[in-house]
Parts: structure tokens; sequence; C-alpha cells
């Protein structure tokens, strides 16, 4: 499982780095910011489909699959968020936080985001 959740991860940084560089790429040759975003994140989105499917999961790839995954990053998004949620609740009057809270919180949000993600395809998406 560790091979496994170690190309999951591997996929998501790759698909990170190009998300930024087709969103840098676009924004760079006049393409309005939400535009160039939301192509960024579409680009990123097909090429962890592609590349999860392919490489991490070896399962072949479908459009019932794609749709399975959209819907799984659905989910781990609002995972994200909720744990966001939670975060910020747990630690409201932390005082010695307070210049990093934003920051925390994102990063426990990201944790679950990536472990609700794998645990999906792993068990639904790509079965």
């Amino acid at each position: 499982m560790w091979v496994v959740f170690s190309k999951y991860i591997i996929v998501g940084l790759a698909n990170t780095l190009l998300t930024m560089i087709v969103i840098c790429a676009l924004t760079y040759y006049g393409i309005g910011l939400y535009v160039a975003n939301a192509t960024g994140y579409a680009v990123g989105i097909i090429f962890s489909f592609i590349l999860n499917s392919l490489f991490t999961f070896s399962a072949v790839l479908s459009f019932k699959k794609l749709l399975k995954f959209l819907i799984a990053c659905l989910i781990a998004y609002l995972v994200n968020l909720i744990a966001i949620k939670v975060f910020f609740l747990l630690f409201r009057n932390q005082t010695y936080l307070a210049d990093y809270r934003l920051y925390l919180a994102q990063l426990c949000g990201m944790g679950f985001y990536t472990i609700t993600g794998f645990v999906l395809n792993k068990m639904w998406v790509m079965k």
C-alpha cells in the first residue's frame, strides 16, 4: 500500500506543478485570471486522472471512472473545507498560533484532502 500511496503523492506533486505552470503561462500571455485558473485546474484534473489510473492504480481509463474521479475530488474538497473549519474551531483561542493559523489550517485541510482522495480512488474509483 505504501508504494501505491507514494505514487499517488508523486502524481499529486506533478499535478500541482503542471497546474501552476498552465495558470502562470496563460496569465503571462494575457488570459484573464479566472479563465487561466479554471483552465489550469481542468488540465490538472485530467492529468491527475490519467496518471493515477495508469501509473498509480494500474486501472483502465473509462468515462465512468472519470465521473467517479470527479465526484471523489469534490468529496475530498468538501472534507478539506470541513477540516479547515474544525481546525479554526479547535484553535480559535490559541493566540500563540495567531500568525500561523491560516497556514496550519490549510495544511491540515490538504492532509485530509490527500488521504480522502487516496482512499476514495483506491476503494471506489479505480476498482
